[in-house]
């Protein structure tokens, strides 16, 4: 077991020696409860099934283990602090559970952006860079939507002011910013119509004083008195897949 800081965030590591995770074994089960997963899906993606809702390889269910809820309740709870969980493995040799918490739960470092006359507030910590791309590097793909080619690969993109209804100042991504995200191994680009700035912003639930919104973790109040809403960037990702 090993704990680490970095950066914003503190890294705990539980590693054990034993057989690891059957990659045929989780893909089998998938299929049987119909969780859709292609053979060739990479090994993190196949790890990242048995936090499904009910997933479980187990043979049998006792009082303790079998029922497939653990794993689901565990990243549940920790994206639910802002963190995440990764998990790497390797046959006969082991598994990592990886575990990133933000350093301070109550305030969030992050990237400021507008979309119409609307302010988001983007983690700092899902994010890599932020480019205005060239109209040939958008391409439309066939019941999949818009991607942008970086640095040799295709990334999806999700526009904000389609996710929230939002009329911007801006509806070519060339003419606007993308705001490259990662998480869970996966990448997305968010389309805004600028950038603002970097903030330290004091976390509020949305929950408590309103309800829970798709792809809103929380919000913070702006220096001006503005509301502003803190991005769900797990779920944007989610958006993108789907």
């Amino acid at each position: 077991m090993r704990a680490a800081h970095q950066g914003g965030n503190i890294v705990i590591e539980v590693t054990d020696d034993g057989a690891g995770l059957n990659r045929e074994r989780i893909l089998a089960k998938a299929k049987e409860k119909g969780i859709p997963i292609s053979d060739s899906a990479s090994d993190a993606e196949v790890w990242q099934l048995i936090f499904a809702p009910g997933f479980s390889t187990a043979a049998v269910v006792t009082d303790v283990s079998g029922r497939g809820v653990g794993m689901d309740v565990v990243k549940k709870n920790i994206e639910g602090i802002g963190g995440r969980v990764e998990l790497s493995s390797r046959s006969g040799q082991g598994s990592t559970v990886t575990i990133r918490l933000p350093l301070t739960l109550a305030i969030l470092d992050g990237l400021s952006v507008a979309v119409g006359d609307q302010i988001y507030i983007i983690p700092l910590s899902f994010i890599s860079e932020s480019l205005q791309p060239k109209s040939e590097d958008l391409k439309e793909i066939s019941g999949q939507g818009q991607v942008v080619h970086v640095r040799g690969e295709y990334v999806p993109m999700v526009a904000l002011h389609e996710v929230f209804g939002i009329t911007p100042r801006v509806t070519n991504p060339a003419d606007g910013i993308l705001v490259l995200l990662e998480g869970e191994g996966k990448k997305v680009a968010l389309f805004v119509d600028e950038l603002l700035g970097q903030h330290q912003v004091v976390i509020k639930s949305l929950e408590t004083n309103y309800r829970r919104v798709s792809g809103i973790s929380g919000a913070t109040i702006m220096g001006d008195g503005r509301v502003a809403m803190i991005m769900d960037v797990t779920a944007m990702i989610k958006m993108s897949q789907a």
